[in-house]
């Protein structure tokens, strides 16, 4: 964890744990580099623990919470397994209706 902030309990880790997640699938429509940069800043993890953690690069993780980066769909699903998560496809706007003609 990142020695900037005060240690936390393994309880204590739990509860942030499922708070963030709880944020994150409450929006799914947020873009993939806030994603990453939630799950990294807020779980406090360093660059390289992440790194560790998924199997993907320090500076490709940064690339991608800096915006800069377009990773594949195998970076962003290394990214996101260890939390238990997935990449989805989410409609952008209001389903419309398929009987009525419309």
């Amino acid at each position: 964890m990142d020695k900037r902030y005060a240690e936390m309990s393994p309880a204590e880790q739990v509860e942030r744990r499922r708070e963030v997640l709880g944020h994150i699938q409450a929006r799914p429509e947020l873009p993939v580099d806030r994603v990453v940069s939630l799950l990294r800043g807020e779980l406090r993890f360093t660059l390289s623990e992440y790194s560790r953690l998924t199997g993907v690069s320090a500076r490709v993780i940064q690339d991608i919470e800096q915006g800069r980066g377009n990773p594949t769909l195998g970076t962003v699903e290394k990214l996101l397994a260890p939390f238990g998560l997935k990449l989805a496809v989410v409609s952008s706007r209001a389903p419309r209706s398929i009987q009525g003609g419309e």
